[in-house]
């Protein structure tokens, strides 16, 4: 049964509900793109494999999102102005349920994200995300809260061998906010003083350009927890969620580099950037339709 999609608070258009997939992988921005690239992604990646002696299956915690997309993914759909429904892109079945379920449940919970589930049931839910076949395709989630789904979440992303924002593209996604940080998102402690002046318009097309430059499977998921990200903040009237909040727990698993963790200013500029990011998401979702 195709899924509708849904609306947030704020009233923009939201990704509908994901749609399991039989192991494949895309890019946007017609059907015939998306199977080309699949081919190409597949036919890569045996012709590295075929000489080498069958892997044991894998999980997905701390293992690369080109490799565990492989198997243990989920289809996304979007709706374009006519109504219709199309695939844009996959992402891991982990993200996807959790993402579902906390927009359903969740969004006017206070401080969803901030506040520890229990360590016995996250463990329960790591263990059917990580393990083959099915690697959490059809979990119910009776039993579980949607402060455990909220960690399991937080955790997969923060035990990413890379960030979502590959460590190449690192400098580049901070430099359209470098020494204009209190002008893009506001004042906040711990920022550099503003120099220059800042032109909101010219930043987004930056932003813009550089995430239709990622690579097909980091811009995809970068997306989708942009999105996912931007429903809690439209409700943190009730979840105290704020843009600000949210990028500071997310930062570390989207745009993060090994050589900053103790650097208070270089991490300050990265929340902020994954604030104008969060905040300004809808465009950049129209930009690679």
């Amino acid at each position: 049964m195709p899924h509708t999609a849904q609306a947030s608070a704020s009233g923009t258009r939201q990704w509908d509900q994901p749609q399991q997939v039989p192991g494949q992988t895309g890019d946007v921005p017609s059907k015939r793109d998306l199977t080309s690239w699949w081919r190409q992604f597949k036919r890569g990646n045996a012709k590295k494999d075929e000489d080498k002696e069958p892997e044991k299956p894998r999980g997905i915690f701390g293992v690369p999102l080109q490799d565990s997309i492989k198997y243990a993914n989920v289809a996304i759909s979007l709706f374009n102005e006519e109504g219709e429904s199309y695939i844009y892109g996959y992402v891991p079945i982990v993200v996807a349920k959790c993402g579902v379920f906390l927009k359903e449940k969740a969004v006017d919970v206070e401080g969803i994200f901030r506040l520890s589930g229990s360590e016995k049931r996250i463990k329960e839910l790591r263990e059917a995300f990580n393990s083959p076949d099915r690697y959490g395709k059809g979990l119910d989630w009776t039993g579980y809260t949607v402060h455990d789904a909220a960690n399991i979440l937080r955790r997969y992303f923060n035990q990413l061998p890379e960030p979502i924002i590959p460590l190449e593209f690192y400098e580049m996604f901070r430099d359209p906010l470098r020494n204009h940080q209190a002008q893009a998102v506001g004042p906040m402690d711990g920022q550099k003083e503003s120099i220059g002046d800042f032109d909101m318009d010219d930043a987004i097309r930056v932003y813009q350009r550089l995430i239709t430059e990622l690579p097909p499977l980091n811009r995809q998921l970068l997306l989708y927890i942009l999105d996912l990200l931007a429903v809690f903040a439209s409700k943190s009237d009730l979840n105290k969620m704020t843009t600000a909040n949210l990028a500071a727990i997310f930062q570390p698993g989207i745009l993060s580099h090994p050589t900053h963790d103790m650097a208070p200013p270089e991490y300050r500029l990265s929340q902020d950037v994954l604030i104008f990011l969060i905040e300004n998401q809808d465009n950049f979702l129209i930009a690679v339709k």
